[in-house]
């Protein structure tokens, strides 16, 4: 999940992007089936982190929303805050 909003944020501020693109892009989520990358891009979007952009043609494009770098920012901030942290401090468990 965090693969594709870190995708969306660097690549689809201006341009949607196709499923397809995403799906042969990103190298960890080439690994994925494609049902379970809808299901992710359907979470997203519930969430409000991502658009999806429909054409004429059927096919369906995905923008990053506002909302969708906020959550993302969030959670690398988060992340790289935890990981800044000296070893004794993330674990909750004493010896």
């Amino acid at each position: 999940m965090l693969s594709i909003l870190e995708y969306l944020c660097i690549n689809s501020l201006n341009t949607p992007i196709s499923k397809y693109h995403i799906i042969n892009k990103i190298p960890v989520i080439r690994q994925q089936r494609q049902d379970r990358v809808s299901s992710i891009m359907s979470i997203l979007e519930a969430n409000g982190f991502i658009k999806s952009i429909r054409t004429s043609a059927d096919s369906t494009f995905y923008q990053i929303t506002n909302e969708g770098i906020e959550a993302y920012s969030k959670w690398v901030k988060d992340f790289l805050d935890f990981a800044d942290q000296p070893i004794h401090k993330r674990t909750a468990v004493t010896i």
